[in-house]
């Protein structure tokens, strides 16, 4: 472990961060893809979370991503046993909505070496609290990053800059995508957002994400379908728009309660799904897993 932690450090010290994707594979139904902390949309924020993050891992005060894969194993399906409190609230205006998701929505990042270069980066995906001791949801395959490249550990970042180390794997479900994490607070209490009951086809919606790090935007649309995907899973789609960068963002009805976690986009193109051929593109079907189906992984008091 030391000889990792001095390879860490020379690279830091000894190069810049790449400045470009290129090496990174594309997938189009995953939203989770390693997004390199220096892009054209690359920000102060993303810098400043970066850099404290590695002093984090330097010093020795993370959780090692060895035991982040355990937890994901060890608790694959069950429930987290966290009792979530269901609480009415009151419809909000749009600038209302903003600062509400705002304050509870996660910057989620794995830091890793890349493999294709020698530098250190941060991956970029989203979660929020459900919870004000620190629990926490994000997508399962948020932390299930791609093979063959070395990994340090899971970090949240708050709207305000505050990097909390990811502790526990509470649940995960690779059938439902979702994972609900536990982040180390140092004691402080979180702001939560509420969990609605159910999803309603049709209700208005607001969605917070990092789509391509452009940090903490937010998006407004409706429920447009509620499915069940090839494994009898439910789904629903949004016309609320996001992408790569927003997997495991919050979706919440007009009240603020989440009724949704951002989880992948599949597109539709006038010649079909030919890579070589597909002509013009038609549909993009955003989609969501339903709170319908987080609620099975908390205890929800109602």
């Amino acid at each position: 472990m030391k000889i990792n932690y001095i390879i860490y450090l020379s690279l830091i010290l000894g190069f810049q961060a790449c400045n470009s994707s290129k090496n990174i594979p594309e997938n189009e139904d995953t939203l989770s893809k390693t997004i390199l902390d220096e892009t054209e949309n690359s920000s102060a924020f993303i810098r400043d979370a970066t850099n404290a993050i590695n002093q984090l891992i330097l010093e020795d005060k993370h959780t090692p991503f060895e035991k982040i894969k355990h937890d994901k194993i060890e608790n694959h399906e069950v429930n987290s046993g966290v009792d979530i409190m269901y609480a009415l609230a009151d419809k909000k205006t749009g600038n209302e909505m903003y600062h509400h998701l705002q304050k509870s929505t996660l910057y989620i990042g794995i830091s890793y070496l890349c493999g294709k270069c020698p530098n250190v980066h941060l991956s970029a995906a989203t979660g929020f609290v459900i919870h004000e001791d620190g629990i926490v949801v994000t997508n399962y395959h948020v932390i299930t990053p791609q093979e063959g490249l070395q990994h340090f550990g899971v970090f949240a970042v708050s709207h305000e800059g505050v990097v909390y180390n990811v502790t526990e794997v509470l649940s995960s479900s690779k059938a439902n995508d979702l994972a609900i994490l536990k982040i180390d607070t140092q004691g402080a209490k979180l702001d939560a957002l509420p969990l609605a009951k159910t999803e309603l086809v049709g209700e208005g919606v607001y969605m917070m994400g990092h789509p391509f790090q452009n940090t903490f935007l937010m998006t407004k649309g409706i429920i447009s379908r509620k499915y069940e995907g090839s494994k009898k899973i439910p789904r629903i789609t949004i016309t609320a728009e996001f992408g790569n960068g927003a997997s495991g963002g919050p979706v919440v009805n007009e009240y603020g309660q989440v009724i949704g976690i951002v989880s992948s986009t599949r597109s539709h193109y006038t010649n079909g799904s030919n890579p070589k051929n597909k002509g013009d593109l038609q549909l993009t079907l955003n989609i969501v897993v339903p709170v319908s189906q987080l609620n099975k992984y908390v205890k929800l008091i109602k």
